[in-house]
C-alpha cells in the first residue's frame, strides 16, 4: 500500500523508483513553472525559472522512456510524443540556447540539478519560485534567457501545451504505484 499523498512538497521526487521518480520531477516542475507563468509577483523570474529546469524536465522524460514499465509499453509513443512532447520539446529549446550560448553540458546538468533541489525544497505551490544561478555562467544564462523568451511564449500562454493526448494506463499506473498517486497529472486521489 503506497503511504497517503503529502499535502505539500512533490511527492516521489526521492523515489527509489526510476520511473516514478522521473515522473514527480517532470510533472512537479510542469505545475510549479505553469503556477509562476500565470502568478508570479515578477514574470521575468518565472521565464527564468523555465530555463533553469530544462535540463532536469528533458532528463526526466529520458528517465520515463528507459524505465517505462512494460504493462505501459503499448502507451509508450502517446505518453513521450503527445502527452509529454509539448514541454518536453519546450525544454529541448531552452537547452540548445543554454548551450548556443557557451554553457558546457556539466554547466547545463548543474543547472538541472539546481532545479531538483530547489523544487523538492521548495514544492509545486510557490508562484515566486526562482533559482539563484552561479555568477560565472550568469551572463550566458541571460543570453539564452532572452533568446528562449523572444521567441517562445509563457507557460500560461502556450497553445501547444493544450493537449488531448489520453494515457488512461499510465494513469492508473501512478495511481496504484507511485508516492503521488496521480496527483501532479491533476487527477484527485478518492479514498473508497
Amino acid at each position: 500500500m503506497i503511504p497517503t499523498v503529502p499535502e505539500s512538497g512533490v511527492p516521489g521526487i526521492e523515489s527509489g523508483d526510476d520511473f516514478c521518480r522521473a515522473w514527480s520531477e517532470f510533472a512537479g516542475t510542469f505545475q510549479a513553472l505553469a503556477l509562476a507563468s500565470s502568478f508570479a509577483a515578477d514574470p521575468d523570474a518565472a521565464r527564468r525559472a523555465e530555463v533553469v529546469a530544462a535540463p532536469a524536465v528533458v532528463a526526466a522524460v529520458g528517465e520515463m522512456d528507459a524505465a517505462l514499465p512494460g504493462v505501459l509499453e503499448s502507451e509508450r509513443d502517446v505518453l513521450l510524443s503527445d502527452f509529454l512532447g509539448p514541454f518536453d520539446r519546450r525544454a529541448e529549446r531552452s537547452v540548445d540556447e543554454l548551450v548556443r550560448a557557451g554553457l558546457s553540458a556539466e554547466q547545463v546538468d548543474a543547472l538541472g540539478d539546481l532545479w531538483l533541489v530547489t523544487l523538492a525544497e521548495r514544492g509545486t505551490d510557490d508562484p515566486d519560485i526562482t533559482v539563484a544561478v552561479p555568477a560565472d555562467i550568469d551572463a550566458a544564462f541571460d543570453e539564452a534567457v532572452a533568446v528562449f523568451v523572444a521567441e517562445v511564449p509563457s507557460i500560461s500562454q502556450d497553445p501547444s501545451l493544450v493537449t488531448t493526448a489520453q494515457v488512461p494506463l499510465t494513469e492508473q499506473y501512478l495511481s496504484a504505484n507511485c508516492p503521488d498517486q496521480g496527483t501532479l497529472a491533476g487527477n484527485d486521489v478518492v479514498d473508497g
